[in-house]
């Protein structure tokens, strides 16, 4: 039975359906695993807030997790349909630059220095960047996908 996945290009088909879903669910382990707050990550120079105010990122994963397996649910259940394979590509796109606002916002409000100490990456730690520099790669492949250069999307 031919699904929406079916739709995409051999690249971006392994990308939806195993690289990104892998690696959201190594991130959310990763940080888990570490038992370190995400305020941690923003500087090196300041103390992080204390364990209990994770309860927003905690709730923003649980988000990004389900998000990820309603996509999954979309792309590998419904009858192949071009338009909605393109909607959840666009959706992807904003949940990318959702993940960049709710990075540099979390730096921002950590910091003294407020919006300053999210354009001073000096202080950043290797896991902030990571976890800025992730979405350049993800947005990169999904706007690919949308303009054809893996292929065009069937459908």
């Amino acid at each position: 039975m031919a699904t929406t996945a079916s739709l995409l290009p051999i690249i971006p088909r392994i990308f939806f359906l195993y690289l990104e879903p892998a690696a959201i669910a190594y991130g959310m382990f990763s940080q888990y695993a570490s038992r370190r707050p995400i305020f941690e990550l923003s500087s090196k120079a300041h103390n992080a807030l204390p364990l209990p105010s994770l309860i927003v990122p905690s709730m923003a994963t649980g988000y990004l997790f389900n998000m990820m397996l309603y996509g999954l649910v979309i792309l590998l259940a419904s009858p192949p349909n071009k338009r909605l394979l393109q909607l959840h590509i666009w959706v992807l796109i904003i949940a990318d630059l959702t993940h960049w606002a709710g990075l540099f916002s979390t730096i921002a409000q950590n910091d003294p220095r407020g919006w300053v100490a999210v354009f001073d990456t000096t202080n950043w730690g290797p896991d902030a960047w990571n976890l800025a520099i992730y979405p350049i790669t993800t947005l990169g492949i999904k706007f690919a996908t949308l303009a054809g250069w893996f292929g065009e999307i069937r459908g």
